[in-house]
């Protein structure tokens, strides 16, 4: 099958030739400027297709390049993926149509969509004054939008799992194009000032309009406030132009930095004694050879993904020093070419100028202007009341690990690099927990089964396999459920599930939301669901490891918050990452709520399933010291975690970078956090990318600690009240069925009737018996609310 062809290949310009001596130098195309082509879409619709140049204006003009895309052939007529969705077919063509048409159909399809916002944005300029309804300024782009998301999602899901054999390089390009040309034509009419001022007027106005419109128009101006798109005066729009130039040129170096450095050093384990330890779907991640993945030899390269895995399961002490020092010094001052230290100060100064010139003091206080923390005090409080009671535990913890280390593995003094290791084994050894025999209780599909089951108890769901009748699948492994929602009969969708690894599947673990409910199509909500789970063997079933298993209990998680989610318009649908407007540090709640069964013995024991091998079921006091020693083993991780929260929230809270350069504030961080000298050439900033490469995720790590603040509030919740389907009805309609409709702090409010409380959160990782065991808890669980 020929590969699809890339973006670059379908946005290459047309053939250009150069005019004789006569024509002074101009460069005319071969095909005339003045009669851009045009292709029919459908039988009733004809359009040209429009395209804005913004060019740098040389310093003598002699003549002109002027570059066209080549617009992809595809129509409804010759394009079954194309005719498809315009025919609101029930189910996507996932299998009878090619690659190729789905990739140009998709491109096909975001070019008229693009056409179709300015013809309507230049439609609102020639009426304006007339009287402006939501149908007549909105709807008109969300009929298009539709139908191009979900082209979009559908292409996204063919990509990654059943796209033609091709390079990574390649790939990820395309990939890569298509997500930012989606994201453009998206945004492009929010920054329009006609289109801003017609929904400013409905938004005041308020008649007629329903809690969900209401919601996307108040989505709409948050998010051309905080993207500086409402600024109108020509100083100003050059200020923030002039601001977003450098931010991204800087953002670019930094990451072209990181990835040069990716492969500079690789680290190669031959010995498979070294990962006796380590689970099978890492050894197939650290493979060199694919095939040969259970008896090695295994290599990791500097990207998180290969790196800490080595870190975690890699028995040899010297592989893993060697490892930790360059990862730390990666991208840093260790390489001339490289240094990302002056773009970290570069990405600090013009961020900060966007900030100011968008009103805000911060750049924190710009980022979290629409969160559900708010403020960069309210982050700070939560940082704070999470150091005080986890730092003593962790202090007490390394002590604990040195001592295990010291006896039972490496006999010298304890180093960073040993913790990712030292801290598993110890817990594991600690509760006496087998990872490798635990996995043997969690069968994938019997697994799934009681989840679902678990779910449907807690929610009043019905998840029923109608994979019988869906008429194309990617793979024969995909199976389709049909999700309800027993208490009120209603069909929430379908979800579509491909759960294992495969030779032509790229990514990981992932949930999309294809399409919303459409009454007017006659279409349901359709989510995707896709997992990277070890492929079952004529032997043997695929098997979950416990981190797998936390992996489909988060995507599984977010599968069934797009499904109860009763938000008519993706943009609502939950808090998206990563725009302005959305609160998204409350997105992972639910996922981040199913994620923490695992610490739960009773609920461990009820996804669990009879041992592969002997039939066994998982006894309550495997279950006990299973959940015990995954709950003690993410203490370093989440320490680290705090750490680089504090980190990011105090290099972006200041409203001078000159106050402090971004090393001394490394430093006195370390010294803070850790009871051991930093090493000479630790600069882990100069290649910690979820920090600095990422515009919106600036002051924003502190969402993974604060997702499970949110989460186990809702676990203590579940257990205080001890009827778990009355709570579960609760949670579900106050905060899940209502997606991002309000702003999730008033969602949470409704769900618990208070604000979220750091105690549950601060239990996990200091439990009160560790300090006060004569203490009465209800005394104590009042306590720590205050």
């Amino acid at each position: 099958m020929q590969r699809a062809s890339g973006v670059r290949q379908l946005l290459r310009p047309r053939g250009w030739r150069q005019a004789g001596a006569s024509s002074a130098s101009t460069l005319r195309p071969e095909l005339s400027l003045l009669k851009p082509e045009r292709r029919v879409v459908d039988g009733s619709q004809r359009r040209s297709i429009l395209f804005k140049m913004g060019n740098e204006t040389p310093s003598r003009v002699v003549g002109y390049y002027v570059l066209f895309p080549v617009i992809p052939d595809e129509t409804v007529e010759n394009n079954p993926f194309l005719y498809n969705i315009a025919k609101n077919e029930d189910w996507p063509k996932l299998s009878s149509a090619t690659p190729q048409q789905m990739y140009e159909g998709t491109v096909r399809q975001l070019m008229e969509f693009g056409a179709t916002t300015m013809e309507h944005l230049e439609y609102l300029e020639k009426t304006e004054g007339e009287p402006r309804t939501f149908e007549s300024v909105v709807e008109p782009l969300l009929h298009e939008e539709y139908e191009v998301n979900y082209a979009f999602q559908t292409l996204l899901l063919k990509m990654l799992t059943d796209w033609p054999d091709c390079s990574r390089k390649l790939f990820d390009a395309d990939l890569h194009h298509i997500k930012i040309m989606c994201a453009r034509d998206h945004m492009e009419k929010l920054s329009s000032p006609v289109f801003q001022k017609a929904i400013a007027e409905l938004y005041e106005r308020k008649e007629g309009l329903t809690d969900w419109q209401l919601r996307l128009l108040e989505w709409y101006l948050l998010e051309i406030k905080a993207s500086g798109w409402d600024k109108q005066d020509e100083k100003t729009r050059k200020m923030i132009g002039s601001w977003s130039r450098f931010i991204d040129e800087f953002r670019s170096k930094y990451i072209r930095n990181v990835m040069a450095t990716n492969d500079q050093n690789t680290f190669s384990v031959t010995d498979p004694g070294a990962l006796k330890d380590a689970p099978p779907h890492v050894l197939q991640q650290l493979a060199v050879e694919p095939d040969r993945w259970a008896t090695g030899p295994w290599r990791a390269k500097m990207t998180p993904h290969s790196i800490f895995p080595l870190l975690q399961y890699c028995g040899d002490r010297q592989l893993r020093a060697g490892a930790w020092e360059k990862w730390t010094s990666k991208a840093s001052f260790d390489h001339d070419f490289y240094n990302n230290s002056i773009n970290i100060e570069e990405l600090r100064h013009n961020n900060e100028g966007l900030a100011k010139t968008l009103g805000y003091a911060s750049v924190a206080e710009h980022r979290l202007a629409n969160k559900m923390a708010a403020s960069p005090d309210t982050v700070r409080n939560f940082l704070n009341a999470l150091v005080r009671r986890v730092r003593p535990v962790f202090i007490d913890r390394t002590e604990a690990w040195a001592a295990f280390a010291a006896r039972e593995l490496i006999g010298a003094e304890l180093r960073p690099a040993d913790l990712f290791y030292v801290c598993r084994k110890e817990a594991e050894q600690h509760h006496d927990m087998k990872p490798l025999e635990l996995m043997r209780h969690f069968p994938f599909w019997a697994t799934w089964d009681n989840l679902t089951q678990l779910v449907s108890h807690i929610f009043n769901l019905s998840f029923k396999d109608v994979t019988a009748t869906i008429p194309e699948r990617a793979h024969s492994e995909v199976r389709v459920y049909a999700v309800a929602d027993l208490s009120t009969g209603d069909h929430l969708g379908r979800l579509y599930v491909d759960p294992f690894d495969r030779e032509n599947k790229r990514g990981g673990w992932n949930a999309m939301l294809a399409r919303t409910e459409s009454k007017e199509r006659g279409m349901d909500k359709l989510v995707y669901l896709v997992g990277a789970a070890a492929a079952p063997t004529a032997a043997e079933p695929s098997m979950l490891h416990h981190a797998q298993l936390q992996q489909l209990l988060g995507t599984f998680g977010r599968a069934v918050q797009l499904l109860l989610s009763r938000s008519p318009y993706r943009d609502i649908a939950i808090p998206w990452s990563p725009f302005y407007a959305s609160d998204w540090d409350a997105a992972d709640l639910f996922p981040s709520f199913l994620q923490m069964f695992v610490h739960k013995p009773t609920l461990l024991q009820s996804l669990s399933a009879p041992h592969v091998s002997t039939g066994a079921r998982l006894s309550d006091e495997e279950a006990n010291n299973a959940s015990l020693a995954l709950s003690r083993s993410t203490l370093w991780e989440s320490y680290r975690t705090l750490f680089w929260a504090d980190f990011d929230l105090s290099i972006y809270e200041m409203e001078n970078r000159k106050d402090k350069f971004w090393l001394d504030l490394y430093r006195d961080l370390h010294k803070e956090y850790f009871p051991w000298k930093m090493a000479r050439n630790d600069y882990q900033p100069c290649s910690f990318t979820p920090i600095f490469a990422l515009q919106p995720h600036m002051s924003m790590h502190y969402r993974k600690l604060w997702s499970e603040m949110l989460a186990l509030d809702v676990h203590e919740t579940f257990d205080a009240e001890n009827d778990e389907r009355k709570t579960g009805e609760r949670l579900k309609t106050t905060l899940l069925n209502r997606g991002s409709g309000d702003v999730a702090k008033e969602l949470y409010r409704r769900f618990q009737g208070r604000d979220p409380s750091v105690g549950a959160i601060c239990d996990f990782y200091d439990p009160p018996a560790y300090y006060n065991m004569g203490d009465d808890s209800s005394a104590a669980g009042e306590a720590r609310r205050q």
